[in-house]
């Protein structure tokens, strides 16, 4: 997955972070990767997600991304059978 390692993170536009999050969502979707990779990259669309802009043009679409993010983090998770 191609994110930035968070020294970046003032630098990012709102249009950078929407691209990350598709690339999240392909990585919690990968069976090859580990919980613990899949765990840091969400740490790190969280983080990204805190440091926009709100006055950008775009801010609106990252609210979306990340809420689509949230998302597929969630339907990754193993769901408890009762």
């Amino acid at each position: 997955m191609r994110m930035h390692d968070g020294s970046e993170v003032f630098g990012l536009s709102t249009t950078g972070f929407v691209s990350e999050v598709h690339d999240f969502r392909e990585t919690v979707a990968d069976p090859a990767l580990t919980l613990a990779e899949k765990k840091r990259a969400l740490s790190l669309i969280v983080a990204h997600a805190a440091s926009l802009d709100p006055s950008d043009v775009g801010f609106a679409n990252a609210g979306v991304a990340l809420k689509e993010a949230l998302c597929s983090w969630l339907d990754a998770q193993p769901s408890n059978e009762h």
